[in-house]
């Protein structure tokens, strides 16, 4: 009996194991040198990583390297796009204001819907265009 328990522990702790080093390799980091909107969530500056936070791709969580903060996002994995895309950080810039708009790497993949304000301003207009601000991704694992 002890040694079937014995098993048993093993048995999970290896799938545990192997489950979290295919999770490990689904992680970017990106450096955002300004402050940004994900979602209805206000993020400053700083390095951030960018992971899959559910086995079907649709939730992402991006997390401050520095503060160690983290907040989690609906965005669903897009069709891939050109191979010279890959390894970036899509922002919508208008005025001055960022929103993350999506994410393309080898190990993360999403797009993130425009939140209530991004809307309203794109709509208002008033002057502010609106243009896309492309980040590298440094690594990914």
């Amino acid at each position: 009996m002890k040694t079937l328990k014995t098993m048993i522990l093993s048995v999970s702790a290896v799938a545990l194991l192997g489950a979290s080093g295919i999770y490990a390799q689904t992680k970017a980091t990106a450096n955002i040198p300004f402050e940004f909107t994900a979602q209805n969530t206000t993020l400053p500056a700083g390095e951030y990583t960018m992971s899959a936070a559910s086995t079907s791709h649709d939730v992402m969580l991006i997390r401050n390297v520095e503060t160690r903060k983290a907040i989690l996002v609906l965005a669903p994995e897009g069709a891939p796009k050109d191979p010279q895309d890959k390894n970036v950080v899509v922002f919508h810039r208008i005025g001055d204001r960022y929103f993350l708009a999506e994410v393309e790497t080898d190990g993360v993949r999403g797009h993130v819907g425009p939140s209530k304000l991004e809307r309203e301003l794109a709509s208002e207009g008033g002057g502010q265009t609106m243009a896309a601000v492309i980040v590298p991704a440094l690594s990914v694992r």
